[in-house]
């Protein structure tokens, strides 16, 4: 992938977050730093930061999309009542039938849906 000034802001906006923003919470940061930025060069760049395993997408049940600058291995917990994206540190092994199959894992992504505990009270 080439250098651009506006995908290492993109990055650098996204690593520095742990919130787990959105295209168009990212776009207004990008602003602050960079005015003339498009949300289209935004959402071009997150796709390849995407491809490239940059950043890692996350798809809340109302189908939109966020975003992950930790590459770590990690899961994620959504809520499905308030859409809050938790990042879950506990390491998990890779499940035997995989490696019982002969499978070579490059990448894996687990994510939990349910209630975080304000919304299950």
């Amino acid at each position: 992938m080439r250098y651009s000034r506006q995908r290492e802001l993109i990055t650098e906006i996204i690593k520095g977050r742990k919130d787990h923003p959105t295209a168009d919470m990212i776009y207004q940061s990008a602003r602050e730093l960079e005015p003339n930025i498009s949300l289209g060069t935004v959402y071009r760049n997150l796709k390849l930061l995407s491809d490239d395993k940059v950043i890692i997408t996350l798809e809340t049940e109302d189908k939109r999309l966020h975003y992950d600058g930790d590459t770590s291995r990690h899961s994620h917990f959504i809520c499905s009542k308030c859409g809050k994206i938790i990042d879950l540190f506990k390491p998990s092994e890779t499940p035997s039938e995989i490696k019982e199959a002969g499978l070579f894992v490059t990448g894996e992504k687990c994510v939990y849906y349910g209630y975080c505990t304000d919304c299950n009270n």
